[in-house]
């Protein structure tokens, strides 16, 4: 009997952690791992079970790459990490979309979709075209292109093309000036407006001289309202091509956010004061 107990006080640490279902955070962090994750098929479900038959994402990910996971958001029943890939020379970002059936504790969390910004592609060989201009050329571009300068395309592209990381640094290097944009934006009334007929003062925004003396410096291609039809949220787009797009969102109510999905807006990270970091699809 004795020996029955001291097995049983051994084991039921065991047995009791077993039991535990994994959480969102643990399951990204076994699946961007090197190694492969033998158990990797009972934590996914839907596109993510598909795509991911014979090799975890970490095991297709170059060996080189460092990923770091944060758990981004968890509610009761989604939840999404984002994972970030960086070398000596580069930095990207994927998101991962979790889902349960059921709010109860007991109830798995699995892997539903893996989303990244898509349709990127274009960006490199465009910077570098522009990167490699002469001064020559630089200048005859500008005076073809007086609405977009090759130093704003330039500071763009690297913008649309880069990491959430270099984002974030750019808003925090020139939050006032973006809270200066708002304030402007604001006071002339352009998105008073319902959504759906905020058009003509999008328009009136984005051709307002001194809102463009603004938005241009910090390498901001339009501002609008409908791209994630916000109530009175403000949304700076940098850029995308199509529905794939990458910005920054004022929107003080916090109710008024839109909820992250692997189908429509992949990732929105608050960065303080009412601002947000968003990628759609």
């Amino acid at each position: 009997m004795k020996y029955i107990l001291v097995l049983l006080a051994w084991c039921l640490p065991l047995l009791l952690r077993a039991a535990v279902p994994l959480q969102p955070l643990q399951i990204a962090e076994q699946f961007v791992a090197k190694t492969g994750w033998p158990n990797m098929r009972d934590y996914l479900s839907g596109e993510a079970a598909g795509q991911a038959r014979r090799q975890s994402l970490g095991q297709q990910i170059p060996a080189t790459l460092q990923r770091h996971c944060q758990l981004l958001h968890q509610g009761t029943a989604t939840a999404v990490v984002t994972v970030e890939l960086r070398d000596s020379v580069s930095r990207s970002d994927i998101y991962l979309h979790f889902r349960r059936d059921s709010a109860t504790a007991t109830t798995p969390w699995k892997l539903a979709a893996v989303r990244s910004l898509a349709m990127t592609q274009l960006g490199p060989p465009m910077l570098k075209i522009l990167a490699d201009m002469p001064p020559a050329e630089i200048t005859q571009y500008n005076q073809k292109h007086p609405e977009a300068s090759h130093a704003f395309m330039l500071g763009n592209i690297r913008l649309w093309i880069g990491s959430d990381a270099e984002i974030v640094e750019h808003f925090n290097r020139h939050q006032p000036q973006f809270q200066q944009a708002v304030r402007l934006i604001q006071s002339r009334q352009f998105f008073t407006a319902p959504l759906d007929s905020t058009l003509s003062g999008e328009q009136a925004a984005n051709a307002d001289a001194e809102v463009l003396a603004l938005l241009r410096p910090l390498y901001i291609s339009r501002v609008t309202q409908r791209t994630l039809g916000s109530p009175a949220g403000l949304e700076f787009i940098i850029g995308g091509v199509t529905n794939n797009t990458v910005g920054l969102l004022y929107q003080p109510d916090v109710t008024q956010v839109p909820p992250m999905s692997p189908d429509r807006v992949i990732v929105m990270k608050p960065l303080g004061h009412g601002w947000y970091l968003y990628k759609t699809t």
